[in-house]
């Protein structure tokens, strides 16, 4: 008697009936997430399988992957597999151009340029998958399954939920089994998510014995009888056990056939030698001694393998195996991944049979394997991120060639796994004695991944280690500037100048190395800005000149670029914005030459926006700023923070034009996201001002608090009038126009432009305050800083005309600032403009005027949705008799066609022209992101759930 195979599946119809309910939602445009759970062997992928039978002709494309706990520490390995970015793809493939352009690119560990913040591969990685998997499901519902989420990294857990969430807006089915155990908050987390998302939850428990009986019979031939039945009632309904403990009792001659099926002979094994933790031993105790020991070598190779590397590590030819392979495949250890071409792939077809031939294999030779097979690999020259996984294991009984190999490899490993790279390299490192000849080099390698991966207290720890430790003027040099950049992005930037100057001058200009030298100037002229006000300022131009003439002389791009932004901040906080404009183009002319400036110049496109908009040219502010997002997008070394500030950007912009929502929108950051770097100060401020403004001061507190009690960063001084603006609208909110005064008095320094741009903007608020305070020595102050100001830009001419007006208690220089505001699109200051204009206008007896100007000002605050501002210019001129009279509300409604804002409209129309959102972004100059996001409000708004619907509202005009 025999075991047969059958795919007929046994059970389960209430979980089929879901998934092809789920699978026929996503065909019908709305995508959704199951996640099934149960114990090992419960039957999870079998379900998944059967589920999946129909997507074929439904039209799905399907794509399957599965995790393994000996690969978490290698991002996304599984999830790129999964998306056809594996290494059995075609080179030329599309897909695979991005894992080749995304998931490998080489890291720039001798050359670190003028970054000065974390990057981040790994989520620069994920911002691609999704981008990949919009593309895939605009062209038609897509599939994602995935097995064994337990043991996925948390890389790939943070991306299945950025999945998840993206399946309300697409035509996307999410598919992914788990065990109970282990348990992972991250993957509790997941759960949680997953419910509270709306997604399908599904637990396995074991089969019931009618479905016991009918898999029985569908394996042996025949209906089990009373004693076998009872027998296989020790497997507790599990499937796997079920066919397991039945092939042993076969094997073992245990079973016979009988008249009405098949039965147990009265002499069989007892239970507790037959129990489910035996049955893989079992099954693998009827292999062939070499075939057991091949699969011992396979078990250390992953839960799939080629046969060509299997072979490459016993060490015999691929025709030697076949037997072995054949023997595996018949007793159903392993079997050809029917998703690789050719079948060169096998993997195993049960994780614990997996686990037993890995447990089987005596601990005192596992480390000498995994030497062996790690060596093999090498020499054949496989990709470091298959050699990685064997050589982490064998750290702690190490042979003496790891750390060449590590020191030779850790490069490249890190554009994969930086994470995997600082690993070795940390052990490297603490085994290598400091007169090792390759010491030198692995902690400078160690120092830029942990630079690299924001690790800032190991990073400044190692660059004053090797600065410390005598190294040679380069390594020295350049340890300097990490640890300059470090400690600048850290907000001591005091500290940096002092570092930074004492390794500029290091040694000499003999025995110094000029590279460094000249890029540790650079940087710190960029430390000294707003350091110590004027005299800062020009020591910073100084240094920063002189840096450059010397970059230029050695043909440095780097340097010269440090120095150029210094000169391009210094001019912009001294209102030379032409000169700034000119300078930013110079220093884009070299970063676009050089890949290892692209932070760079994300930064200084974004300064570059912040400029315009000060000249009023909005449509080219945003222009670059979105151009740059985009940029961004396609590239796979830009830090996540610069892509923040530059965001940030956008929606300093935006609010600035009065487009709040889309502000908002453009400030919304996915809560996974981690924070690589201190940000997000100035968005705090943001959105700490549109909620007071809307009245929403529960929301707006919130903000604040997140900004403690710093008013102005030296991380961010172009940015920071928001942060000081958001703290003085709340003091002003509680009625203490005192604490509004203290908040804007710096405004009134001489050296204030140098630390915000602007300043005149807050003047205006100041001197309100003041004169409702009675606060005469703020007021002269203020006067004097008026009468003393000529200023060459229309913005800040209408920003000293309405203070002029306010303190002259003129209505008609108010009035001209509110035309200048109007003309430009400043509707965020043309509504407060028209408010004070209002109150002059009434104070001078002119009630006419005051209620026509005030109706202009409501109609302002009206379209921003300022119920705050609403209110207090309201009772601002209820002493004057002035009063709006009935008005209605003109807000934009909540919910159908006319709540959306005009972006939103623009999405909705390329949504209905099958454009996917990564599509969409580059069409608009928006980030994926931001686009996702437009498309998960117009769906909310329209009250609809998939991207179908949306294009059907657009083709009927809204209805």
């Amino acid at each position: 008697m025999a075991v047969q195979s059958t795919t007929t599946f046994v059970g389960r119809d209430a979980e089929l009936a879901l998934i092809g309910e789920l699978l026929a939602g996503a065909v019908a445009g709305r995508g959704r997430a199951v996640l099934i759970e149960g114990e090992p062997g419960i039957g999870k992928s079998a379900l998944v399988s059967a589920g999946l039978t129909g997507a074929d002709t439904a039209k799905c494309r399907v794509l399957r992957g599965r995790c393994d706990e000996l690969a978490q520490r290698f991002p996304l390995s599984s999830l790129t597999q999964a998306l056809g970015l594996g290494p059995d793809e075609s080179p030329t493939g599309p897909r695979r151009a991005v894992t080749t352009h995304v998931l490998r690119s080489p890291v720039a560990a001798t050359s670190p340029g003028v970054r000065t913040a974390a990057e981040d591969p790994v989520t620069t990685a994920i911002e691609q998958l999704l981008g990949l998997v919009d593309r895939l499901c605009a062209s038609g519902p897509v599939v994602l399954a995935v097995e064994d989420l337990h043991w996925a990294d948390e890389a790939s857990l943070l991306l299945w939920g950025r999945l998840c969430s993206a399946t309300a807006r697409l035509p996307l089915l999410l598919v992914a089994t788990c065990r109970p155990v282990p348990v992972r908050p991250a993957l509790d987390a997941l759960r949680r998510e997953l419910r509270e998302s709306g997604g399908a939850f599904i637990p396995l428990d074991g089969l019931p014995q009618p479905a016991v009986a009918k898999l029985a019979a569908e394996r042996l031939g025949g209906a089990p009888g009373p004693r076998l039945s009872r027998r296989l009632a020790s497997a507790a309904g599990n499937p796997l056990y079920v066919g397991e403990l039945l092939e042993a009792l076969v094997r073992s001659e245990a079973v016979r056939t009988v008249t009405d099926g098949v039965e147990l002979v009265a002499d069989a094994p007892r239970d507790a030698e037959m129990s489910p933790p035996h049955v893989n031993a079992d099954r693998l105790d009827f292999l062939s001694a070499p075939t057991r020991a091949v699969l011992r070598t396979a078990a250390l190779l992953g839960p799939d393998f080629s046969v060509a590397e299997l072979a490459t590590v016993v060490g015999r030819p691929r025709a030697d195996l076949v037997d072995a392979v054949d023997e595996a495949m018949a007793a159903g250890v392993v079997e050809a991944d029917g998703a690789k071409a050719g079948g060169e792939r096998l993997h195993f077809r049960h994780g614990l049979l997996r686990r037993s031939l890995y447990e089987s294999t005596p601990t005192a030779l596992l480390a000498a394997l995994h030497q062996h097979a790690a060596k093999a690999l090498i020499a054949a020259g496989a990709p470091v991120e298959r050699v990685a996984p064997l050589v982490l294991p064998v750290l702690a009984e190490p042979e003496g060639w790891e750390v060449g190999w590590i020191a030779a490899n850790a490069g490249a490993l890190a554009a994969r796994s930086p994470e995997s790279a600082a690993h070795l390299l940390g052990h490297a490192l603490e085994r290598l004695d400091t007169t090792d000849p390759g010491h030198a080099d692995v902690e400078d390698q160690y120092l830029a991944v942990t630079f690299r991966l924001g690790r800032d207290q190991q990073s400044e720890a190692t660059s004053r280690a090797v600065m410390a430790g005598g190294a040679d003027p380069e390594r020295a040099g350049r340890a300097a500037w990490f640890l300059g950049s470090t400690l600048l992005r850290t907000g001591r930037r005091e500290e940096a100048s002092t570092v930074l100057a004492v390794a500029a001058d290091a040694g000499g200009a003999e025995t110094g190395v000029p590279q460094w030298r000249v890029r540790n100037e650079a940087l710190r002229s960029t430390a000294l800005v707003g350091l110590v006000g004027q005299v800062g300022q020009e020591e910073a131009c100084q240094a920063a000149e002189r840096a450059y003439a010397e970059g230029q002389r050695l043909g440095d791009p780097l340097a010269r670029a440090q120095a150029l932004y210094t000169r391009s901040v210094v001019r912009t906080l001294s209102d030379d914005f032409a000169e700034a404009l000119a300078v930013t183009d110079e220093i884009l002319s070299l970063t676009d030459a050089h890949d290892e400036l692209l932070d760079l110049g994300l930064t200084v496109q974004g300064d570059r926006s912040a400029v315009l908009a000060e000249l009023d040219r909005f449509t080219e502010a945003e222009a670059t700023a979105r151009e740059a997002l985009a940029s961004a997008a396609r590239a796979a070394s830009i830090r996540p923070g610069a892509v923040v500030a530059l965001r940030t950007r956008v929606a300093e912009l935006h609010y600035t034009q009065g487009r709040w929502n889309d502000a908002l929108t453009a400030l919304e950051l996915p809560t996974e996201e981690p924070e690589l770097v201190r940000m997000s100060c100035a968005a705090h401020a943001l959105r700490a001002l549109i909620a007071g403004h809307r009245d929403d001061w529960q929301e707006a507190s919130r903000q604040l608090a997140a900004l403690g009690d710093r008013r102005v960063l030296d991380e961010q001084t172009l940015n920071s009038a928001s942060i000081v603006r958001a703290w003085a609208l709340e003091a002003e909110h509680v009625a203490r126009p005192e604490r509004v005064v203290e908040v804007l008095a710096p405004c009134l320094t001489p050296d204030a432009g140098q630390r915000v741009i602007g300043p005149s903007a807050c003047l205006p608020l100041l001197v309100r305050a003041a004169q409702e305070c009675g606060d005469m020595a703020t007021l002269r102050a203020a006067a004097q800083v008026c009468a003393a100001t000529g200023e060459r830009h229309a913005a800040r001419q209408a920003d000293l005309d309405w203070c002029r007006g306010l303190l002259a208690g003129e209505p008609a220089p108010v009035l001209a600032a509110a035309s200048s505001y109007r003309a430009s699109g400043r509707r965020a200051a043309l509504g407060n403009a028209l408010e004070d204009a209002a109150v002059v206008q009434a104070a001078c007896g002119d009630v006419t005027a005051a209620r026509t100007t005030l109706a202009e000002a409501l109609d302002v605050y009206s379209a921003l949705g300022a119920a705050w501002d609403t209110r207090r210019v309201t009772a601002r001129l209820r002493p004057y008799g002035v009063r709006p009279g009935v008005r209605g509300t003109r807000q934009r409604p909540k919910n159908g066609w006319q709540a959306l804002t005009d972006t939103e409209r623009r999405v909705a129309e390329l949504v209905a022209q099958g454009l996917s959102n990564p599509d969409i972004a580059g069409q608009l100059l928006l980030s994926r992101r931001t686009v996702e996001t437009h498309v998960s409000h117009i769906l909310t708004k329209l009250q609809i759930s998939s991207r179908r619907e949306v294009a059907r509202q657009v083709r009927h005009g809204g209805a």
